[in-house]
């Protein structure tokens, strides 16, 4: 585990890279297909144009995710780029950032670098993954299903004009 004093991190304009397997993500976990691989962050401490502490990180890798139309398996490219404005708690208390101000997070003298790169990852991962149309790779399963039960009510259908 990596921890920083984050805005001692900023004020000294330090960068911290590396890899994080996928199964220390443990929050993600519910999210994913499977816990197969790794992402690779950066993380770069620097001043906004306003002189403010900030924290601007990178984020990319690919995660298996579950396809909700079809419930198998889906590479997903992560690719995520933010930056956090460093705040103190009586700033964040007193709520005395702009509507459209930029994202941020409260200043810690022992900030976890891999949660925030997981809540990170968490609040850029789509709500329903889907494949795109015609992907899914049970979709030639549903459609001989679909043809099979028309072709029971056609059937059915005909069976009923004879009876009658």
């Amino acid at each position: 585990m990596t921890v920083i004093d984050s805005l001692e991190f900023a004020r000294t304009a330090q960068t911290l890279s590396g890899n994080l397997p996928v199964p220390e993500l443990a929050r993600l976990r519910d999210s994913l297909f499977d816990d197969s691989g790794e992402v690779r962050f950066e993380v770069r401490g620097a001043r906004d144009a306003r002189r403010r502490p900030v924290l601007a990180l990178d984020i990319s890798g690919v995660l298996h995710l579950r396809c909700q139309r079809c419930l198998g398996m889906m590479d997903y490219p992560l690719r995520i780029s933010n930056t956090l404005l460093l705040v103190s708690a009586g700033e964040a208390a007193a709520e005395s950032l702009d509507d459209g101000e930029s994202e941020w997070i409260e200043a810690s003298v022992s900030l976890d670098v891999a949660s925030l790169v997981e809540d990170e990852i968490i609040l850029g991962l789509p709500y329903a993954p889907r494949h795109g149309e015609g992907q899914c790779g049970h979709e030639g399963t549903s459609a001989k299903a679909d043809n099979a039960g028309n072709a029971a009510f056609t059937r059915l259908a005909a069976l009923k004009r004879n009876s009658n």
